[in-house]
């Protein structure tokens, strides 16, 4: 049995998912033992999620994002 989601719980979806995404490379950007190719992805997608959350009206989070962001750069 497949289920379809309806568009808003999708974007509720992609939602979570994204702030899931950003906290643990906030917890990984705190470590020392991340590989630099790793850090430097989550990096990427870190800043891919902040554009799409900032020019979707979520821009409370962008100041933490940020320092994640920061935080991955070492």
């Amino acid at each position: 049995m497949k289920v379809k989601l309806s568009d808003d719980d999708r974007d509720k979806l992609a939602l979570h998912t994204a702030f899931a995404v950003h906290q643990i490379a906030r917890w990984m950007a705190g470590r020392s033992d991340v590989p630099p190719e790793i850090r430097d992805r989550l990096r990427g997608h870190i800043s891919a999620i902040e554009g799409v959350l900032v020019t979707t009206g979520h821009d409370w989070i962008k100041d933490e994002i940020e320092a994640t962001e920061a935080a991955l750069n070492g």
